[in-house]
């Protein structure tokens, strides 16, 4: 009987401390089970109960640092692509990245607008996306030669031819292959290239014609003409007037290129478009008369006096009634002061041929003639209205042309407020 107790007793206890034991077990399972689930999570502050044993302790922290490291990479790692890729939408070049699929990963803003795209592009094919023959053949060709295609294109937005430099760069990753395509606006350069190209040919022509009649009549007076009276007073005329031309020229290249480096100085003083306009018309009276045509002033009191550097004043007014003297045959010429829209607006407004729709965003160009024999017959060297424009600028002011073939041109100052400009 003892024994049977005793073993009863022994077999309790065991099974006691089974029962406890795997209670434990369930309870550690379940405790790991949540650390881990925790850590699933990306909780990297989830710790082990005190319970576990130190061994196992110092595992799970270790593991939890490592967590911790490796949560603070892919924060950074995350920061730095947002960075990146803020900064690629918003340069001013335009910017597509290409993966070896043809499928367009990424595009900012200027991209898209450049070429008048769809504003979410990402994920779409890039031959059926954008449809530019040279950037599709850039791609394929940065994409077959692994390096580096550079191509100038031109691209028509907004109703306008603009050119770019097109750079196709190949980049090699460990998952997949891509080319980062930048666009690079260069129009701005063209057009300075082309203006370049165009002064250097109008210059050449404007000092030429001039210089062959000079030498023509010199040769004729030296070859015997200078016998004949009648004939030497009408070549040295005719020499006079060519190289009075080409003084004119050369004098006007000068002021312009003085006011284009920022050589100007401008010496604003108290001054009264009154007096200005009178002594205008003062110098071009005799001009005028001889065509029969009227200068007329109309300044509403208490609207001449302004701020400006007179003499420069003088200068731009000259120019305009002189321009409206030229190319007038009936009529005449108005040159005032009125109001528009709160500003005050200094016009010079003449009867003359007018000036067709095509012409007037290129007047102030240097050179640009309308009607370019008449012009050159008139004694004009094509650079007035660019000097004017200068002088306007100058003096923070902007200009615009009204005109109608066959009923005149009026030009407008405006003296109080930013306009358009020529």
């Amino acid at each position: 009987m003892d024994m049977t107790f005793i073993s009863i007793l022994v077999l309790s206890a065991a099974a006691f401390v089974l029962v406890f034991a795997v209670k434990r077990l369930i309870s550690y399972r379940n405790e790991l089970r949540a650390f881990l689930t925790e850590l699933s999570e990306g909780n990297s502050s989830a710790r082990l109960p005190a319970s576990f044993d130190e061994e196992t302790m110092m595992k799970a922290l270790k593991i939890c640092r490592d967590m911790e490291k490796a949560q603070m990479h892919l924060v950074s790692a995350d920061t730095q692509r947002r960075t990146l890729d803020a900064m690629l939408r918003s340069l001013s070049d335009g910017i597509v990245v290409v993966s070896s699929a043809g499928l367009i990963t990424l595009a900012n803003r200027t991209f898209v607008r450049v070429l008048s795209l769809e504003r979410r592009i990402e994920g779409r094919l890039m031959n059926e996306t954008v449809r530019h023959l040279k950037l599709n053949q850039i791609f394929s060709e940065a994409m077959e030669s692994r390096d580096v295609v550079t191509e100038e294109i031109e691209v028509e937005h907004s109703g306008r031819i603009r050119y770019f430099i097109a750079t196709a760069v190949p980049v090699v990753a460990a998952e997949t292959d891509s080319v980062i395509i930048t666009l690079h606006d260069i129009t701005r350069l063209k057009q300075l290239e082309m203006m370049r190209r165009d002064f250097i040919a109008n210059v050449s022509h404007e000092i030429k014609t001039p210089l062959t009649a000079i030498r023509g009549f010199s040769e004729t007076l030296i070859d015997g003409a200078i016998n004949d009276t009648e004939s030497a007073i009408r070549f040295l005329q005719m020499i006079k007037n060519h190289s009075e031309r080409l003084n004119n020229l050369v004098g006007d290249l000068l002021t312009l290129s003085s006011i284009e480096t920022g050589d100007i100085n401008i010496d604003r003083s108290d001054a009264d478009l009154d007096q200005v306009i009178d002594s205008v018309f003062l110098m071009l009276q005799d001009k005028a008369s001889g065509k029969g045509l009227y200068l007329k002033k109309e300044i509403p009191t208490g609207l001449g006096r302004i701020t400006a550097d007179r003499d420069k004043l003088i200068q731009v007014a000259l120019n305009l009634v002189d321009n409206g003297i030229k190319f007038t045959e009936n009529g005449g010429i108005t040159a005032g002061v009125s109001v528009e829209a709160g500003s005050r607006v200094f016009f010079v407004k003449d009867t003359g041929a007018g000036i067709p729709k095509e012409h007037l965003d290129r007047l102030g160009e240097r050179f640009y003639r309308v009607d370019k024999a008449r012009s050159r017959a008139l004694g004009g060297t094509g650079l007035g209205l660019a000097i004017v424009k200068h002088i306007l600028i100058a003096h923070g002011w902007s200009m615009a042309v009204e005109s109608e073939p066959g009923k005149g041109t009026t030009i407008k100052i405006f003296l109080d407020k930013q306009a358009s400009e020529v």
